[in-house]
């Protein structure tokens, strides 16, 4: 048997904090082989990491809607986060002062984390014998997300009067029409499209659409 992580990523609210939980899950045979056990009498137990004899780490590598890309430091979670009892341990909620390239922080814990996608790398044992690696891509957009919901909760009442041919009530509605465009028929695994799609919605918000809607 092997340990076979798995994990999960939610982004809060008020785009401050990136939560990653662990669904590994618990060792059962043979529903869940490559689940976390207590005691380790087969797998990895979560107690057993220390830092140095058994790790769990994270790296990131975050590509904005311009093609920039940044990969950080790798995050070490126990030191973050440890020491881990159990399973319910495994869940890390991560800020921006913890994301570092070249010793320059991504940003404090103040900061919203920038939209894009981000690639995340978990990681048990990294380089020695028992190494296990997950890694999954997921599309973080919560500042535009939040200003189009923000744009929409801005129109005025007479939109409720069926009159909404104004430019700004018409680009909050298309706004929103791309955002939901985004979340049905973009892959992360097609990344340029998914970029692509999220710098017209930032441009969307920013500075409008180029329609005049007469």
């Amino acid at each position: 048997m092997a340990l076979d992580l798995s994990f999960s990523v939610e982004e809060r609210n008020d785009n401050l904090v990136l939560i990653i939980t662990d669904t590994t899950g618990q060792y059962a045979d043979p529903s869940n082989t490559g689940g976390w056990q207590e005691g380790a009498a087969i797998n990895p137990d979560p107690a057993d990491i220390d830092g140095v004899t058994h790790t769990l780490e994270l790296s990131v590598t975050i590509t904005l809607s311009d093609g920039t890309s940044t990969t950080y430091d790798d995050i070490d979670l126990y030191d973050e986060f440890g020491p881990f009892s159990d399973l319910n341990d495994l869940v890390f909620e991560l800020d921006c002062s913890m994301f570092s390239s070249s010793g320059t922080a991504l940003g404090t814990d103040e900061d919203e984390f920038p939209d894009g996608v981000y690639e995340f790398t978990y990681m048990y044992d990294q380089g020695l014998t028992a190494e296990d690696l997950e890694t999954s891509t997921a599309l973080i957009e919560g500042q535009v997300r939040n200003q189009v919901y923000e744009d929409l909760r801005a129109i005025p009442n007479t939109y409720d009067c069926e009159d909404c041919k104004t430019k700004y009530i018409l680009d909050s509605i298309l706004a929103k029409a791309w955002l939901d465009a985004i979340y049905s028929s973009a892959y992360v695994a097609q990344t340029e499209e998914i970029l692509s799609n999220l710098s017209t919605l930032e441009t969307l918000v920013t500075d409008g659409s180029r329609y005049t809607w007469q």
